[in-house]
């Protein structure tokens, strides 16, 4: 009698065993391991800024580069606080220095150590250039922050739209 509940009970544990093992024709597939998955999705996000086409200042209507103009060249005056005299002399060597940028970054953009000593280079000129208008080095060092200020209260107003900022 012994025998025969013994046999049973192993009978059982091993039917239910059996039974609890998953069907491999009804597993569905594993997830893919966790660093492909994000670097697919690090490949897409490139996808899509590949598709996304031009950068913004491209993207920007007539007007809009306009207004940014007029409010960067208010904000450059105030901060820089230019007399008439002083902003008439300031311009032309301002937008001759923002034009040779435009050309190093065009021209040099595939050689990173190159891009930067022209960089350097076009700042060295444009603060000598500044030198006779602003009189002053303190001046001159504030005219060549005010425009990286400028960027920073133009990304902040911008992240501050789209609701980026905490």
């Amino acid at each position: 009698m012994k025998k025969i509940i013994f046999f049973l009970l192993i009978s059982i544990v091993m039917h239910t065993v059996a039974i609890a093992q998953p069907n491999p024709e009804r597993r569905p597939p594993p997830p893919p391991p966790r660093e492909n998955q994000r670097e697919r999705q690090r490949n897409d996000r490139r996808d899509e800024d590949d598709r996304r086409g031009p950068r913004m200042e491209e993207r920007l209507r007539p007007e809009q580069k306009e207004k940014i103009e007029l409010f960067k060249i208010q904000f450059i005056t105030k901060n820089l606080e230019l007399t008439t005299t002083e902003a008439e002399a300031f311009w032309p060597v301002y937008e001759a220095h923002k034009k040779m940028i435009q050309d190093i970054i065009k021209t040099k953009m595939n050689d990173e150590i190159l891009l930067q000593e022209s960089m350097l280079d076009a700042r060295k000129k444009y603060r000598a250039d500044l030198l006779p208008v602003l009189k002053t080095d303190e001046r001159v060092n504030k005219a060549l922050r005010v425009e990286r200020e400028f960027l920073y209260k133009m990304r902040h107003e911008v992240s501050k739209r789209r609701g980026w900022e905490q």
